[in-house]
């Protein structure tokens, strides 16, 4: 759960930010002023603002350069409703981390924001679709997409299939395909595939 500060002049979109931040888990204030919310920032602890570009008091641009000059670095996302590249691009160069515009899509918003929030992976870490099932891989080494059932292959080294049923060969030995019945063949010698069924004839 994260604190979230809506700093916003608009009764329904306080209202509509509000509904979908709170059903998403999310602690809401809000200010309807510039000023006011600047002044939330120094008092409280926020983890993100939500910042309208067009507020009665002062303009969205410089009220996030206002907030840019307190410590701990807040992250900002202007909201609003220019969809003007130009507008973006200041409220950018101001300070603001993202930039939405509304009318906000309520299905999409918290994963719009989530990214601001701090996310789960850590920079330059991949997390697996079903991390529970396939295990960890660490950094630069590949894992088998089921290796709870194949085991963990080493670098350099191909593993069977069904090690549990044809046994581990040692690098640089050649084994039978059922080794469990023929034995294990030393280097150099070669193995008939039955020996039982075989007879070995006097040297001569």
């Amino acid at each position: 759960m994260a604190t979230i500060l809506i700093i916003e002049d608009d009764p329904n979109s306080i209202k509509i930010l509000t509904r979908v931040l709170e059903r998403a888990g999310h602690e809401v204030m809000f200010a309807t002023e510039g000023l006011s919310g600047v002044k939330i920032i120094h008092e409280q602890k926020v983890d993100l603002i939500l910042l309208d570009m067009g507020l009665p008091d002062l303009g969205g641009h410089t009220v996030a350069a206002l907030i840019k000059r307190i410590p701990g670095s807040v992250p900002i996302v202007a909201v609003t409703a220019s969809t003007d590249p130009a507008v973006e691009r200041r409220a950018r160069s101001y300070g603001c981390a993202g930039y939405i515009t509304k009318p906000i899509n309520t299905r999409t918003f918290i994963e719009q924001i989530t990214p601001y929030l701090g996310g789960a992976t850590e920079p330059g870490k991949t997390l697996i679709a079903n991390s529970s099932l396939s295990g960890a891989t660490e950094p630069g080494k590949t894992q088998d997409a089921n290796s709870s059932l194949s085991g963990t292959t080493e670098p350099g080294k191909t593993q069977d299939a069904n090690p549990i049923l044809s046994g581990t060969t040692d690098p640089g030995r050649t084994q039978d395909a059922n080794s469990s019945r023929s034995g294990a063949v030393e280097p150099g010698k070669t193995q008939d595939a039955n020996p039982e069924l075989t007879t070995q004839s006097p040297a001569g």
